[in-house]
C-alpha cells in the first residue's frame, strides 16, 4: 500500500486480544462497542447467551452481527477525520501494489457501480436493492438498477453523513434505529442509490464500473479456473483477489497461490 492511508481494524471486544498486537503508527484497532451508541448491547457479555454475534437495543430489538457490522461501517464516517473511506472485506488479499491516491481524480472521489443496470430477474440479490430503495423513501421497486456491492468499496465520508441525515429527516428518528430494525439491509446499496438518485450535487464524485478486486463469489467461480489461473488473470485495475470464506478453500492452497501471485506481480 502506498499513498496517504491509515488502516482501521474494527472487531468485537471479545476478539480484541487477537488483534491488538497489530496496532502501529499506521494501523488502529477499534472496538465495535466503542463505535456504536451505548444503547447497543453485545449479548456475549451475558453468561447464558452463547452467540457472539447477537446484539440488542431497546430501540431496535435484537440484531445479528451482520446487521451491526453495516451500521458500524456507516458510523465510521462520523468517527474519522479522513474524507475517503475504503472498505475491504476480511477475505480480500492484495497481490499487486496499490496507491490509494488513485481513488481521487482531479479532486473527485471514486465510487463504484456496475457499468450497466440489471433487470430484476438478472440482478444479484434484488431484494436488497428493493429494500434500500424503500428505506430511502423511493418506493420498493429499484429496477432497472446497477449493483453497488463489491469486496473493495470506496466511500466519500461527507456523502455518507448526508445519506444518514436524509434517513433521519425521512424517518424522523436516529438513522441507526431505522436501519437497526431492518434485517434486509445493504449499506453499499444504500450509498449507491443515494448517490445516483437522491444526491443533487455529485461534482465531488466520479463514477467507475471498474473493480479493484477479482472475487470468487461462489464455488463455480473457482471451478471454471483453477486457483493459480484465478490469481494470474487480473484485469488492469484489479490489485486484489477475494475468496468468500464459505467456499471451503484450504488455507495452505490459498497461501501458496497468493505468495506466488505476489512474487509474480513484483517482477512484472
Amino acid at each position: 500500500m502506498s499513498g496517504p492511508w491509515h488502516h482501521y481494524i474494527i472487531v468485537e471486544t471479545v476478539d480484541l486480544v487477537l488483534f491488538e498486537t497489530l496496532a502501529s503508527n499506521r494501523r488502529t484497532i477499534l472496538e465495535m462497542e466503542a463505535v456504536l451508541p451505548a444503547s447497543f448491547y453485545h449479548l456475549s457479555r451475558i453468561p447464558f447467551v452463547n452467540s457472539r454475534s447477537l446484539w440488542f437495543s431497546f430501540k431496535t430489538g435484537f440484531m445479528i452481527g451482520w446487521q451491526v457490522q453495516q451500521l458500524v461501517k456507516l458510523q465510521m464516517a462520523f468517527e474519522l477525520e479522513e474524507e475517503g473511506l475504503l472498505y475491504c472485506d476480511s477475505d480480500v488479499f492484495f497481490v499487486r501494489p496499490f496507491d490509494v491516491s488513485t481513488l481521487v481524480k482531479d479532486g473527485q472521489f471514486y465510487y463504484y457501480s456496475t457499468p450497466y443496470p440489471f433487470l430484476r430477474d438478472y440482478a444479484p440479490n434484488p431484494k436488497y436493492l428493493d429494500a434500500a430503495c424503500e428505506q430511502l423513501g423511493m418506493g420498493d421497486d429499484a429496477f432497472p438498477c446497477p449493483s453497488y456491492v463489491e469486496n473493495i468499496v470506496a466511500w466519500h465520508a461527507p456523502t455518507v453523513r448526508a445519506l444518514c441525515e436524509h434517513l433521519e429527516k425521512l424517518h424522523q428518528r436516529d438513522w441507526r434505529v431505522t436501519l437497526g430494525k431492518k434485517f434486509i439491509l445493504s449499506e453499499y446499496s444504500l450509498y449507491g442509490l443515494f448517490v445516483d438518485r437522491i444526491l443533487q450535487d455529485k461534482s465531488h464524485l466520479v463514477h467507475s464500473g471498474e473493480t479493484f478486486c477479482k472475487t470468487a463469489w461462489s464455488a463455480v467461480d473457482v471451478e471454471v479456473l483453477n486457483l493459480d489461473e484465478f490469481c494470474d488473470t487480473l484485469a488492469a485495475p484489479q490489485v486484489a483477489v477475494g475468496f468468500q470464506s464459505f467456499l471451503g478453500l484450504k488455507e495452505r492452497d490459498l497461501e501458496r497461490q497468493l505468495r506466488r501471485a505476489i512474487e509474480k506481480y513484483k517482477s512484472s
